[in-house]
C-alpha cells in the first residue's frame, strides 16, 4: 500500500490509508481503493444502498452486493482525493485506433458505393409495389404481367451480382484490417521492453491476438452498415413524411424508441462484454500455463487438482457468457418483434385512409413497405451499436500493447573493432521507483577478455546484474559502459548481435535443432552451426539422432535432457563468435565431465566472460570472482586470494565441498 501512496502523489492526488470494516466503508466517499481478496487491489467508484460498482484491473467493472463485498474486501483502504495540481489524463479513444486499421479507403469507398446501389433497391421496390396494385391489379392490365416478371428476374440477377461484388470487396477489406490490425500488435509487442512480459502473462498476449478475427469482423462489416444505415434512415423517414405525413411521424417515432432503448442498455452489454472478455481471458491463461508446465504437475499428482481449476474457471466462463447472451437475445427479441409486427400495425390506421379514399390501396402497400424498410436501418443500427460496445473491450486490449512504449534503443552501431569492455559505474536498480534496491553502489571494470566469475547466495542480485549488462533493465542510478559508450546510446538490436547470453529463462523451440541454433539467421550455414555445436560439447549427441541437426526439438525441449538443452542453448550462444559471453547458471544440469569440458572449450575463446554460477567448482579457474550478498559486492578476488580471506566465498566453497565429499552409510 506504501507504494500505492507513493504512486498517487506523484499524480498530484492526496492519499489516506484506514484499516476498517466493511460497515464502515458506507461512511467514506468513493473512489477508494480496496484491497481486495488478499491478494490485489481494485477500485470502489460506487457504494449504493444494496449495489457497489467495482472497477477491477483483471475483470473491468462489475457491481456486486454488500454480502458479497463483506467477503472480498480484505481491510484495507486508501482515500484519493485530487490536490490542487492534479491534471486528469485522458486515454486515446478506440476511434482512433479504428481509422489508423481501416487505412483502405479506396476499398471502403467501393464497398459503401455497392452498398448505396443495394439500398436504393430499397426505395425501388415499394414504388413498384405501389404500381403493380395500382396499375397491373386495379386496371386490370393482364398485358403486363410478362414483363413485370421478366423486370422481377432482372431484378435478382442484379440483386445476385452486386451482393458477390460486395463479398468480395468486404473479404479484401477484411484482409486489408488483418494485416494492419497484427502488424502494428505484433511488431510493438516484440519491440516492447522486457518488464512488459514480466507483468503480463504469455497466454493472455496470445489471446489478445487471436482477438484480431472479431475485431475485424466487425470493423469490415459495421462501418459500412453505419453509413448506409444514416442515409436509409433518412431516406425513408423523408418518403414516408412525403406519402402519409401523420403515419409517418407515428413510425419515425417507433424507430427513435427503439434506438434509444438500444443505446441506452449498452452500459449493460459492455459491463457483460468485459466479463466474458475477463474470464476467456483467465481461462486461457491458466490452460496454456498448466500445458507449459506439464512435467511438474504430473510430478506433482495434481492433474485432478488442475482439471478441478480449470472447471471453476470454465463455468464461470460459461455464466459470463450466458448473461451476455441473454441480454443479446432481450435486446435481438425486442428489434424483431417490432420489426415483424410494425407492418401490421400500420395497416390498421392506413385502412381509414384508404376508405376515405384519402390514398389508394397501393399507396398504403407502398408505405407498408415503406416502413417496413425503415426498420431495417434501425435494427442494424442497434445491432451495430451493440457489436461495437462489445468489441471495445478487445480493442482496448490491443491498445494496451500498440500505445505502450517500445524499448528504447540508441544509435550507436558496433564496430569492427569492438573489444568487449565493460564497466558498471555506481549502479543501483529497484525493480520499480517505489520498491527496495535489488543492487546498491555496483562498480566494476571488467577488461576485454577477462573472465569474470559472480557468485552469492540466491537473491542476492547476480541474475539481475546479468539483465543490466543485456540491456532488459535500465539502472534506476550510475550507469554502465561498454567500449567507452554509455549502454544506453548502443543500439540494442545490432548491440546483442555481439553479446552471447544463456540466462535461466532461454528456451528452446518447436523446430529443428539446426533452426534452434540459427535462431532465424538464415545466413549462417550448417558448418558454422557444427562448429559451435563442438564448443559446446553437444555435437556427438546431435550425430547420434537419426535425423541429426533436422531432429525436431518438442516445445521447451521437453525430448532432451536438461543438460543437452544447457548445451543447446550454448551452442546457439556461441554461434555468432561473441565479444562478450554472459552465462547465467548455463551448466547447472550438466554432470562433472560435460561441465569440465565446456568450461575447457570457453577457456579457449576470446572474449569477454561473466560467469553467474551457484556450482563453485565451475568459476575456480576464472580471472576474478566477485561475491555479491543483498545486492552488494563485499568480495572481490580469485579463487585462492578468496579462500585466504575465509571470508563469505570461503564459507559458500566449503559447504560445497562438504556435501559432494559426505556419502551415506550404507
Amino acid at each position: 500500500m506504501h507504494q500505492l501512496q507513493m504512486m498517487a502523489l506523484e499524480y498530484k492526488l492526496e492519499c489516506k490509508g484506514y484499516k476498517i470494516t466493511t460497515e464502515q466503508l458506507d461512511r467514506m466517499k468513493p473512489p477508494l481503493i480496496l484491497f481486495w481478496d488478499n491478494n490485489h487491489f481494485v477500485v470502489m467508484e460506487k457504494f449504493g444502498k444494496y449495489k457497489v460498482s467495482i472497477l477491477d484491473p483483471a475483470k473491468g467493472r462489475y457491481g456486486i452486493n454488500i454480502k458479497e463485498l463483506g467477503e472480498k474486501f480484505s481491510g484495507f483502504v486508501l482515500s484519493l482525493t485530487p490536490g490542487d495540481l492534479f491534471t486528469p489524463k485522458k486515454r486515446k479513444k478506440e476511434f482512433f485506433f479504428i481509422l489508423s486499421v481501416l487505412k483502405g479507403w479506396k476499398l471502403l469507398f467501393s464497398i459503401i458505393l455497392v452498398a448505396l446501389f443495394l439500398q436504393a433497391l430499397g426505395v425501388f421496390i415499394p414504388q413498384l409495389t405501389q404500381w403493380f396494385i395500382d396499375v397491373v391489379i386495379g386496371g386490370q392490365h393482364q398485358n403486363l404481367l410478362f414483363p413485370f416478371s421478366a423486370a422481377i428476374g432482372l431484378l435478382f440477377l442484379y440483386i445476385l451480382g452486386f451482393h458477390c461484388l460486395r463479398g468480395w470487396l468486404i473479404a479484401k477489406l477484411q484482409s486489408k484490417i488483418d494485416t494492419t490490425m497484427m502488424t502494428q500488435y505484433i511488431g510493438r509487442l516484440f519491440m516492447l521492453p522486457y518488464n512488459f512480459f514480466e507483468n503480463r502473462k504469455g497466454g493472455e498476449l496470445v489471446f489478445r491476438a487471436n482477438s484480431n478475427i472479431l475485431i475485424r469482423n466487425v470493423l469490415s462489416n459495421r462501418v459500412v452498415s453505419i453509413i448506409i444505415d444514416c442515409l436509409s434512415f433518412i431516406t425513408f423517414a423523408a418518403l414516408m413524411l412525403n406519402k402519409m405525413v401523420s403515419m409517418g411521424i407515428i413510425v419515425i417515432i417507433i424507430g427513435i424508441f427503439m434506438l434509444g432503448f438500444i443505446f441506452l442498455s449498452s452500459y449493460i452489454s459492455q459491463r457483460l462484454s468485459r466479463q466474458e472478455v475477463s474470464t476467456q481471458t483467465e481461462l486461457y491463461g491458466f490452460l496454456s500455463e498448466n500445458i507449459q508446465n506439464i512435467t511438474d504437475l504430473k510430478l506433482l499428482g495434481a492433474e485432478r487438482d488442475a482439471v478441478a481449476k480449470w472447471k471453476s474457471i470454465f463455468e464461470k466462463q460459461l455464466k459470463a457468457t450466458e448473461k451476455r447472451n441473454v441480454w443479446t437475445s432481450i435486446l435481438s427479441s425486442n428489434s424483431v418483434s417490432i420489426q415483424l409486427t410494425l407492418p401490421l400495425f400500420v395497416l390498421w390506421p392506413g385502412a381509414y385512409y384508404v376508405l376515405e379514399g384519402n390514398a389508394t390501396l397501393g399507396s398504403l402497400m407502398g408505405f407498408q413497405a415503406l416502413a417496413a424498410s425503415f426498420i431495417v436501418p434501425i435494427v442494424s443500427l442497434g445491432q451495430t451499436y451493440s457489436d461495437i460496445v462489445n468489441v471495445r473491450t478487445y480493442i482496448q486490449r490491443l491498445q494496451d500493447v500498440i500505445e505502450s512504449p517500445p524499448e528504447y534503443t540508441g544509435e550507436k552501431v558496433p564496430s569492427i573493432s569492438f573489444q568487449g569492455h565493460v564497466e558498471f559505474c555506481d549502479v543501483s536498480f529497484k525493480y520499480n521507483k517505489y520498491g527496495n534496491e535489488v543492487l546498491k553502489n555496483i562498480s566494476l571494470n571488467v577488461r576485454p577478455g577477462e573472465r569474470l566469475a559472480i557468485v552469492g547466495t540466491s537473491g542476492s542480485g547476480k541474475s539481475t546484474l546479468a539483465k543490466l549488462l543485456l540491456g532488459l533493465y535500465e539502472p534506476t542510478e550510475g550507469f554502465i559502459k561498454i567500449d567507452g559508450t554509455m549502454l544506453h546510446l548502443w543500439n540494442k538490436q545490432e548491440l546483442r548481435k555481439r553479446i552471447s547470453s544463456v540466462v535461466q529463462e532461454s528456451r528452446l523451440f518447436n523446430s529443428t535443432i539446426a533452426d534452434n541454433i540459427r535462431m532465424h539467421h538464415n545466413d549462417i550455414t550448417l558448418d558454422m552451426i557444427v562448429q559451435a555445436t563442438k564448443q559446446a560439447a553437444i555435437h556427438d549427441d546431435i550425430m547420434k539422432l537419426p535425423l541429426g541437426y533436422q531432429t525436431m526439438v518438442s516445445e521447451n525441449g521437453f525430448n532432451f535432457s536438461g543438460g543437452q538443452r544447457q548445451r543447446l542453448l550454448l551452442a546457439r550462444a556461441l554461434l555468432h563468435q561473441p565479444k562478450i559471453l554472459v552465462l547465467d547458471e548455463a551448466t547447472s544440469s550438466l554432470d562433472s565431465a560435460s561441465e569440465q569440458l565446456i568450461c575447457d572449450s570457453l577457456s579457449h575463446i576470446q572474449c569477454t566472460q561473466i560467469i553467474i554460477a551457484h556450482r563453485l567448482s565451475t568459476v575456480r579457474h576464472a580471472d576474478r570472482i566477485v561475491v555479491l550478498d543483498n545486492g552488494k559486492i563485499i568480495e572481490e578476488g580469485t579463487h585462492q586470494e578468496l579462500l585466504h580471506l575465509k571470508g563469505q566465498y570461503y564459507n559458500l566453497y566449503t559447504s560445497q565441498e562438504e556435501k559432494q565429499s559426505f556419502s551415506p552409510i550404507s
